[in-house]
This record gives structure tokens, sequence and C-alpha cells, in this order.
């Protein structure tokens, strides 16, 4: 499965893979180690429908509530249909809108009645609960009324609620004027994303004690929208829950952008954690089908030592591809480069590349000036940093590198040539196109 990962280019992070509540493998490919809290994208919206659940369940929000009656002072936007969304539909992405409506709230984000006016007089095409489409503007709204009637922001209701009972005491949440996004911007270990699944494989029960209410997770799991029609490969149009997508073989997963996952198999008592960096999620998970799925025995397996020896120096070896030299750089530097602000990059200013022992070390100018190690051929130590680079003169006055920020799926490959930079993302940042954004809200 891991060479599969490898070879199609899904550009893996790490994996962690629970079988019978014992984490048969886990692994990270340098330079992402274990406590980084990564960026999880679209995940963050199952941690929201738990906080849904939660909140339902001490009496603070229903299910069946309209958006009018928890937004009363936006009730005057609605139009008939608008008035009649309730929180379930806003789990199940089936508010009636053909198109989401996160681009035209966005812009309010830091004022809940403001973005609860503006969603609600989006007036749906469709009747509430008749039409599926992937709806974070949704989701906002969910967020938005369990951080209303919690008074708190979401990681803060959660935290003593779920997060430090499932041992995950390190995470942080992207906001905007105190409130947390909902829809996006979670950021924490694969640890705690495989612990995530395991809640949820066991109907919210964890070590004996009870988390979630009681048969919640079969309802939150159930293809509750029908999701044939929605764009793209076969694994999006198995139905959609509560902020979560069913899968094939029977099984569901939180899922976020470019290959973030908790895949949870009840049928084989399996959670698949992984992180990932690809604009095609699809490979990713079609080698856990036809490569991890098959090969699951109800008996125990016969021992093969040899095997598991050979995964475990798979993993230890586990690494990106790291750019390196393949010529002496012209002169004893520093060598400057500039760059000329592009819509993909609208405040990438320029690179200085310095000798720094056997590496280098980069001023990246992206939004802020960034110093980074870059290491010639290798990837340095990224324990404490949000960024870290590999990169070296591949021809006569070319520089490549490639920076990745550990904190979020997200690397900047940047050339410098002929006193000029010219870079490329690999995975399109969703939160915003410059370097200095890419990292945990609460860290460095």
């Amino acid at each position: 499965m891991l060479r599969r990962w490898e070879a199609s280019d899904c550009e893996p992070h790490s994996v962690v893979i629970v079988r019978h509540g014992h984490v048969v493998t886990q692994g990270w490919w340098a330079p992402y180690q274990p406590e980084h809290r990564q960026l999880l994208y679209s995940v963050s919206k199952t941690f929201l429908a738990l906080a849904v659940a939660l909140a339902e369940d001490e009496g603070l929000l229903g299910r069946s509530e309209r958006l009018v009656d928890v937004f009363p002072e936006a009730a005057a936007s609605a139009g008939p249909r608008a008035s009649m969304i309730t929180v379930e539909h806003c789990l199940r992405m089936s508010t009636g809108h053909h198109e989401d409506t996160l681009d035209s709230v966005a812009g309010l984000l830091g004022s809940a009645d403001g973005a609860a006016a503006l969603f609600l007089a989006a007036e749906p095409q469709h009747e509430p609960g008749s039409w599926f489409v992937y709806h974070n503007g949704a989701s906002l709204m969910l967020a938005l009324a369990v951080q209303r009637r919690t008074g708190q922001r979401l990681l803060r209701y959660l935290r003593p609620r779920l997060l430090e009972p499932l041992g995950i005491p390190s995470a942080s949440w992207r906001n905007t004027a105190g409130r947390d996004l909902g829809f996006s911007g979670l950021h924490t270990t694969t640890d705690a994303v495989a612990r995530l699944g395991l809640l949820l494989l066991d109907d919210g029960m964890w070590q004996g004690s009870r988390l979630l209410p009681s048969g919640w997770v079969g309802t939150a799991s159930s293809a509750l929208s029908d999701t044939g029609h929605h764009p793209g490969t076969p694994d999006w149009q198995h139905g959609y829950g509560y902020q979560m997508w069913r899968s094939r073989h029977d099984g569901f997963r939180a899922d976020g952008a470019y290959g973030q996952f908790s895949l949870i198999h009840p049928r084989h008592d399996l959670v698949v954690a992984i992180t990932a960096c690809t604009d095609d999620a699809q490979p990713l998970l079609d080698a856990v089908w036809e490569e991890l799925i098959p090969a699951l025995t109800e008996a125990p397996c016969t021992a093969a030592p040899e095997a598991v020896n050979e995964l475990a120096r798979a993993l230890d070896a586990a690494a990106l591809p790291a750019p390196v030299s393949a010529c002496e750089p012209s002169g004893p530097g520093p060598w400057v480069f500039t760059h000329e602000p592009t819509p993909e990059h609208p405040r990438l200013m320029g690179v200085e590349v310095r000798p720094h022992g056997d590496g280098w070390l980069l001023l990246v100018v992206d939004g802020e000036p960034l110093t980074i190690t870059c290491g010639d051929g290798r990837w340095p130590d990224a324990a404490g940093v949000p960024f870290v680079a590999a990169g070296g003169w591949v021809s006569t006055g070319v520089f490549e590198a490639t920076v990745i920020a550990v904190q979020t799926p997200h690397s900047l490959h940047l050339r410098c040539a002929d006193g000029v930079v010219s870079a490329r993302w690999r995975g399109y940042p969703l939160h915003g196109p410059c370097l200095a954004w890419q990292r945990d809200p609460d860290g460095d």
C-alpha cells in the first residue's frame, strides 16, 4: 500500500493503522514528525459535528431547531425556504442550496449576526432536505450556532468534553474575531486523527467511558444525503452523514482536502489515519481498498518477521524527495532573487540564499521575512519550526529548493535563476496563498 502511494505521486506524510484496538503500524515521511499539529482541512468538520452532538446532549442546541430561531436577529433576511433550514439540514449539507454559500458570507466571518443574515438571505433553489451539495457555508453556520449557544469557542468547548478524555492535549483551530471556523482550520496530530476514528468505531465509547450519546454515531455515519450526483470519483458518491462521507467496503470517513483522512471500517474493526498532499486522493484510497482491505483476516496471521522488518525499515527511512546540488555555486554568495507578485503568489517579494554549514540558509519574503534552514539533499530537523527546506544548485547559476510548511500539507517549490525567483505550490493553500500563513495558528 505504501509503495503504491509513493509510486502514484500521492505524497504521503503520515499513516497510523489500528486494528482490534492495536496500532498495527505507523510512520511519518521526513520532514514530517509525530508531534506536528497539521492542518486537517475538512476533517475539522467531523470534530464540529461532535460538538453539535455534545451541545444537543446538554440541551443547548437541537438538530430540529431552525437557524432563524438560533439567529433570530437575522430571521428577517430569510425567504420561505431559508426559514425552514434546520441544524440537521446543515449537518447533512442538505440545505437546498445548489452551490456553496461560503464565498458570499466569508467577508463577514467576524460577525455571527452578519454571516447568518447573509446565509439566510441566500434563498435555496431546492426544498431543504431534498438536495445535497458540499457546503462549507452550512458547516460555518453549525460552528456559529454551537459557539452562540455554548458561549465558547469550539476548541474550548471540546477540550474538556472530548479532546482531553481522548488523550488529545495538543490542538489549535483557526479563528476570526474569536470564533473558530468549524468548516476547516483545525490543527492536530495524526495520532489524534486515529483516536477520532477509534471513538467513532466504538459508537462514541472510549476506554469504557461514553463520550458521545448512544446511537449518535450510527446515525451520523449513515448515508443521510444522496451524493450520487456529486462530481468526482466513486468514493464521493456513496452518501453523506453528519459532516462525514460514506466509503466503499461499508465504511465511512472524516475527509479533508489534499488527502487528510480518518477511515473507519466497523466490519473490519479498522481505523486508518492518513495525512498527505495530493490533488487526487482517489489513488490514495484505492491503495487502501485494493491492498490493505483484501489482506485482512479474522484469524491470526502467520508470523512473517522478514515482512515486518521490511515494513519497519521502509517506514524508518520514509522521506519526501530532497533536492540536491548537481554543481558548485558561482562565487561565495549571498545570492539575491526577486519576484513580481502574481495571483498565485501575491505576497512573495524575493529570496536570498546564503551558505550555511553543509547546506543553505534561505530568507524568503512571503507575507513576512522568513529565515528557513535548507539542507542540500536532506531535510533538516523540523522539530519546533514551521518551515524547513531542501535544495541546491541544479545547474550553473540556478538554485532550486522545496520549502515544506510542516504544520500543513503544503510545500512551495522555488526556482531561482538570473536574479529572479519563480514559485509553484504543491497543494494550493485554501486559507490563502502566502507562505507565512501556512502554520499552526497557536504556534510559532
